[in-house]
């Protein structure tokens, strides 16, 4: 047996029941993909002028087009977006408020972390005479990415009544198809036989 095998029966093995490692598998991809997405697209370019030194943002695309076609394969938002729904649904039990509120608690608290970091550096960088373009290219960068995270609290929020519309609007079940054979015909049942007419 290979070391991805026994790798993988050892995550197999310590998966639980009701946990589907492909929704996990996809997860990364999306993440993976967002992360080197932004990457390709972004680069950090110190300029010099008279005026003095400033740091502004520029896409390596520009330079190298060639790698254009590169990140049409990081696109992977959608996917990101379609697994926390899937996520959400799956987890979905008790009252509605209280499944909200652990839902989005767990979306805010990494955004809680990455204010608690930035704040103080940004201050730093007041305090030291950094320049206030070059302030705001960085915070930026750092904050441009997470307009993801209104849209996706909000389609979170609309879980509860996805699920609604689902069920309101899944179609009766229908009668099954009869065999294809010739001569087939349909078993009749006990309730249908007129009394009197068995024996």
């Amino acid at each position: 047996m290979t070391v991805l095998a026994r790798y993988a029966r050892t995550i197999d093995a310590a998966t639980p029941a009701g946990r589907d490692r492909t929704v996990d598998v996809l997860r990364a991809l999306a993440i993976a993909g967002v992360i080197l997405g932004h990457w390709l697209v972004t680069a950090l370019v110190l300029t010099r002028s008279p005026a003095g030194e400033r740091l502004h943002d520029s896409s390596p695309l520009a330079a190298l087009p060639a790698l254009a076609p590169v990140s049409w394969v990081f696109q992977t938002l959608a996917i990101f977006f379609f697994v926390g729904g899937y996520s959400a649904a799956r987890s979905f039990k008790g009252s509605y408020l209280t499944w909200l509120r652990a839902r989005l608690g767990r979306l805010g608290r990494p955004g809680l972390v990455l204010a608690g970091v930035w704040v103080p550096l940004t201050a730093a960088m007041i305090l030291a005479g950094v320049r206030s373009a070059t302030i705001h290219t960085i915070v930026t960068l750092v904050l441009s990415p997470l307009w993801f995270l209104a849209v996706f609290a909000g389609l979170t929020a609309l879980t509860r009544w996805r699920q609604r519309w689902s069920a309101g609007s899944v179609p009766p079940p229908r009668s099954p198809r009869p065999p294809w054979w010739p001569g087939w015909t349909p078993p009749v049942s006990a309730s249908a036989v007129p009394p009197g007419s068995a024996g």
